[in-house]
């Protein structure tokens, strides 16, 4: 049985009962001889500990593994219900535990929870008796008290929560530093800020100090806040879920950050967030022979790939451009191949079909609008085809 802190003096516990004499005999902890005892402090607890024991020993010797113990339920002894979360319920037995102590006290008395050095497993015990109290989920004013017992939390308990105080947050993000807590802090940001909650930037800063899988939690605006060394430690995986909206905040923090590197150094870092990459870094880009993969190809943002040429294209995909065909009805290639003439997109050599025919021309003054309404085809007559925007195609109605 492992002690939550370190193991408590013997002369603190006051007079011996049954119940603690079998706790420290679980502790491994030696009875001391007369001699021995008279050079400590358990001097003062010799002599208890070495009368006869033999009212003691039957009871000690049939103990069972706890795999083997009976399964049914028993009873809280009299005199033996808690009434108060103190240092005598240490030395209950797990079953007294779990018969003699309710979760509402332990919910009430949390902060008392915290100060007394209970053991691995009555704390584990604490925890099922304050989940059948809240099976829906700890109560907000619980939330407050946690502290180090947010460290018995999972995920899944988070995700039952309703978080509304950027103080709880603070706190219990004190608490988890160091002990492994990544997945239960991106639980807890992700229940606040989808709460309405806002993260001021001392918040933010403490974030910085735990792996980044929150990232994609925060709003644009927040991530404007965000320190550059957060770039060093993200993942590529935990871009993932992120907008095109904070990819454009997180994309010049990166550029920024790698700035220095060059080369295949640089693509590495940088490509998880080309997805907020504006046109003229893809064309930058094109000209370092980087052979993109089709699926960044695919995260890139529409407006940034629209305004590319076929060469610009071919240069930026490189060896990986047999790849696009596959991708040929999704966006933003689908869409990009609809501002290309055929017979440029034939010079491919990859079977690319929906470009503009031969004897269309392509007129798009606005590719934001282009983007919104679409590109319309307008015969003026035999052999002529204009490609229009609505703006357009209403100006010419209109004259």
């Amino acid at each position: 049985m492992a002690l939550q802190t370190a193991q408590p003096r013997l002369g603190s516990c006051g007079s011996p009962t049954h119940g603690s004499l079998l706790l420290l005999l679980s502790f491994g902890w030696v009875l001391p001889s007369r001699a021995q005892a008279a050079d400590t402090e358990l001097g003062v607890m010799t002599p208890w500990l070495q009368r006869d024991l033999s009212w003691q020993r039957p009871e000690v010797t049939v103990i069972l593994p706890r795999a083997q113990r009976g399964t049914e339920k028993k009873t809280c002894p009299p005199g033996r219900k808690a009434q108060v979360v103190d240092e005598n319920l240490v030395f209950y037995e797990e079953w007294e535990l779990e018969a003699c102590v309710d979760g509402a006290l332990l919910a009430a008395q949390m902060d008392q929870v915290n100060l007394v050095p209970f053991t691995y497993q009555q704390l584990h015990i604490f925890k099922r008796k304050l989940d059948e109290v809240y099976p829906q989920g700890y109560p907000e004013s619980l939330i407050q008290h946690l502290r180090y017992f947010f460290l018995w939390v999972n995920p899944e308990d988070i995700h039952k929560w309703n978080v509304t105080s950027l103080e709880t947050v603070k706190s219990l993000l004190k608490v988890s530093k160091g002990h492994g807590m990544d997945a239960q802090v991106a639980a807890l940001i992700a229940r606040y800020v989808g709460g309405g909650g806002q993260l001021d930037k001392a918040t933010l800063d403490t974030l910085a100090t735990f792996p980044a899988t929150h990232l994609c939690l925060l709003s644009p605006e927040q991530l404007g806040f965000m320190q550059l060394n957060v770039v060093w430690a993200t993942r590529p995986q935990d871009l993932d879920t992120c907008s095109p909206r904070q990819m454009a905040v997180l994309y010049p923090k990166a550029r920024i950050t790698f700035q220095n590197m060059s080369g295949s150094e640089y693509f590495t870092r940088i490509k998880p967030y080309l997805g907020g990459a504006p046109m003229e870094d893809l064309r930058a880009l094109s000209q370092q022979n980087i052979n993109m993969d089709v699926a960044t190809f695919k995260k890139l943002r529409r407006e940034a790939v629209l305004p590319l040429t076929i060469a610009e294209v071919q240069k930026l995909l490189g060896a990986n451009r047999v790849g696009l065909k596959a991708e040929e009805g999704n966006s933003p290639l689908r869409d990009w191949i609809s501002r290309q003439s055929q017979e440029d997109l034939d010079s491919l050599g990859l079977g690319l079909h929906g470009g503009t025919p031969n004897g269309y021309l392509v007129l798009d003054f606005n590719v934001r609008e282009a983007s919104s309404g679409g590109p319309h085809l307008l015969r003026l007559g035999p052999g002529l085809v204009l490609t229009v925007t609505p703006s357009l195609l209403l100006a010419l109605i209109l004259n």
